[in-house]
């Protein structure tokens, strides 16, 4: 089974989710089939979250969001029971050359010898299949591996003060490109704003302290904009003869005056 997708793919480059459409497509029914009493068409194949992060190496919060960008974008749909679910893959066609298996299906029907077991074609097929997940995974891990490396290194173009590169571990390096290079350079803008204000007596962190820990208080869901100090009056434009007075009560006192 020969599974193509060009580069001209509208999620070719987000490594995620091409990672997760490949190993549907790798697992999608070429036949109609049975599951526990149920019949699984052509197109489809059962899963689970938690199976699917685990086949794939990604977090099931990264299958959620691969999946719900491929169900709003009309490549799968999804329908859940109570003990698995089923992933429907629409023109599974267009990615999947199914050649091989046509032309085998149509031999046994038309009661042709075939050159070998279809049994053992099957099994020829599941360790292509296999091999070739493993590596599209393999392929996918090093490019998200650059993918998070870059957004790291354009996050610390733009800090100010390049010290302590060296202790930002791999792990950091990942929450940071989960949190999102949009998110973090949101936070760095606020904090440098932060720096320009009080530029009289505060220096800037230690990029890696920045970015292990400090980006932190920056972000949106965490972000309190410093109120605005209140302006202050200049003293010297306060009159001497200037004095508190309740002008209700003034007023109230002239118009008794004027009744009398």
């Amino acid at each position: 089974m020969n599974i193509n997708i060009n580069t001209d793919w509208e999620w070719y480059e987000n490594t995620n989710v091409f990672r997760l459409f490949y190993h549907c497509l790798l697992h999608t029914n070429l036949e109609d089939k049975r599951y526990c009493g149920k019949e699984i068409k052509a197109g489809q194949f059962v899963s689970s979250i938690t199976r699917i992060s685990a086949e794939t190496g990604l977090t099931e919060s990264q299958v959620r969001t691969a999946l719900k960008k491929l169900k709003d974008t009309g490549y799968l749909s999804t329908k859940s029971t109570n003990k698995y679910t089923i992933y429907t893959v629409f023109d599974y066609e267009k990615y999947i050359d199914c050649g091989q298996v046509v032309e085998a299906t149509a031999k046994v029907e038309n009661g042709t010898k075939m050159e070998q077991p279809m049994e053992r074609k099957m099994e020829q097929t599941d360790k292509n299949a296999k091999k070739n997940c493993e590596k599209s995974k393999e392929n996918c891990e090093k490019s998200n591996k650059k993918a998070i490396n870059d957004c790291f290194e354009r996050l610390w173009k733009k800090y100010p003060s390049k010290k302590g590169k060296g202790q930002v571990s791999d792990t950091k390096k990942k929450v940071l490109y989960q949190i999102g290079e949009e998110h973090i350079q949101r936070a760095l803008e606020r904090y440098l704003d932060g720096l320009e204000k009080d530029a009289s007596w505060r220096k800037p962190q230690n990029g890696s302290t920045f970015f292990n820990s400090g980006y932190v208080d920056y972000l949106d869901e965490n972000y309190e904009k410093p109120q605005e100090p209140k302006p202050q009056r200049n003293p010297a434009s306060v009159l001497s003869c200037e004095r508190d007075y309740d002008f209700d009560d003034l007023e109230m006192q002239l118009l008794h005056k004027q009744l009398e």
